[in-house]
């Protein structure tokens, strides 16, 4: 039997067993897959999410972290972000309650792959806000609008410089990233101003 039409059989296999609720035939099968071809990261995807279904956050991160660098090699950042979302989660469950310098450093590593990552930035801002870490809470909250901003997610830019000037009223540069995003929309919906 050829592989793919092998690999073929076990993926409809483990999608059985995956929608039926048996997590650990499901993850019998998928690792069968994974021996067959090693890059195939949809299924590291996957079997992070059974070890996610099964509480084995540990598991669960390291399927993630295994699809995110194999999508990043692929450069396919699409996918990648998706399997950092889900590692920015996992970090925030199982590191944060425990060691906040190392859920520090492992969202770095995570923006130092994806420096567009919005989800790891979210929660390294939500995490400086919980230790009162404003000046840092504050830099990644404009870092966030920028983002939002060059991706034209103007709304979104808009409600984290306004967070940033709640955080710090007093901080020129959020006070000033947000009245230069409102000129810029006051000036491309108004008539007669030939944009």
């Amino acid at each position: 039997m050829a592989m793919a039409d092998q690999k073929s059989l076990i993926i409809k296999l483990a999608h059985i067993y995956y929608h039926t609720g048996s997590w650990d035939k499901a993850i019998a099968e998928y690792q069968k897959i994974i021996a067959l071809d090693p890059n195939d990261f949809n299924v590291h995807v996957t079997l992070g999410e059974l070890y996610l279904k099964k509480g084995d956050l540990e598991r669960a991160f390291q399927e993630f972290e295994a699809s995110a660098a194999g999508y990043l090699k692929e450069k396919n950042v699409k996918k990648a972000a998706g399997a950092f979302r889900e590692m920015a989660n996992l970090i925030q469950k199982m590191i944060e309650p425990q060691d906040v310098d190392k859920a520090i450093d492992m969202y770095k590593e995570i923006l130092g792959k994806l420096p567009e990552s919005a989800e790891t930035m979210t929660n390294l801002r939500d995490l400086y806000l919980r230790h009162n870490q404003t000046d840092e809470a504050i830099a990644y909250t404009l870092q966030l609008g920028d983002l939002y901003n060059r991706q034209d997610y103007v709304d979104k830019a808009e409600n984290e410089y306004i967070k940033a000037t709640t955080i710090n009223p007093g901080h020129a540069g959020a006070k000033e990233k947000l009245d230069k995003l409102r000129s810029e929309l006051n000036s491309t919906t108004q008539p007669g101003t030939g944009a």
